[in-house]
């Protein structure tokens, strides 16, 4: 099993923006995996994890740090 670093891209959106967040870190098989078990034991990140496309309040989420500063930074 691998320790994924969780990932959210920037944002720019009405007015507001920011840039990429490290969200936390988790196990897993794959990087849905280690997404997946994070939303069980981060409430926070489970009621804005949709799971099917891998977003975090409607930010993509990657496991590293160079591809979620790629759009907004």
């Amino acid at each position: 099993m691998k320790v994924y670093d969780i990932w959210a891209e920037g944002y720019a959106a009405t007015g507001e923006s920011g840039g990429a967040t490290l969200v936390g870190q988790a196990c897993g098989e794959t990087f849905k995996a280690a997404c997946d078990k994070y939303a069980t034991y981060d409430e926070g990140f489970k009621k804005l994890y949709d799971p099917l496309r891998l977003t975090y309040w409607g930010c993509k989420l990657f496991d590293n740090r160079h591809d979620a500063q790629e759009r907004f930074g």
